[in-house]
């Protein structure tokens, strides 16, 4: 008899110890959530950053010259009704689409010949 009250007083105290391990478990099941949360978030937020640095951000003035560009075009307003600024700000801009497409159209012949001297071969 002495042995079977001594084997149910450890099925308790094992069952009292697998209680407060449970406990424990919870209570750093919970801050390690919480950190992974924190790290998480912090992530997202560094991602966003860098997400927002390297977007390349569009130019109120370059949106304002290509409406202009748009209405000078469509003969809604002439070149001579704009003050000088605008002016010089439009003709920039009209130089800058020209590089532009002054590279695309030397893109285009590179790739031509590319495929002529595939062709040839």
């Amino acid at each position: 008899m002495d042995k079977n009250s001594t084997n149910e007083l450890t099925i308790v105290n094992s069952s009292i110890i697998d209680k407060i391990k449970n406990i424990f478990k919870k209570l750093f099941a919970k801050k390690e959530k919480k950190e992974n949360i924190e790290e998480e978030t912090s992530k997202t937020k560094k991602e966003s950053t860098f997400i927002n640095s390297v977007k390349i951000q569009e130019n109120d003035e370059e949106k304002r010259l290509l409406k202009l560009q748009v209405l000078i075009a469509d003969n809604v307003i002439t070149e001579e009704e704009l003050p000088e600024e605008d002016v010089k700000a439009l003709h920039k801009l009209y130089d800058k689409q020209i590089l532009q497409l002054k590279k695309e159209i030397d893109d285009y012949r590179e790739k031509i010949l590319k495929l002529r001297m595939n062709i040839s071969e």
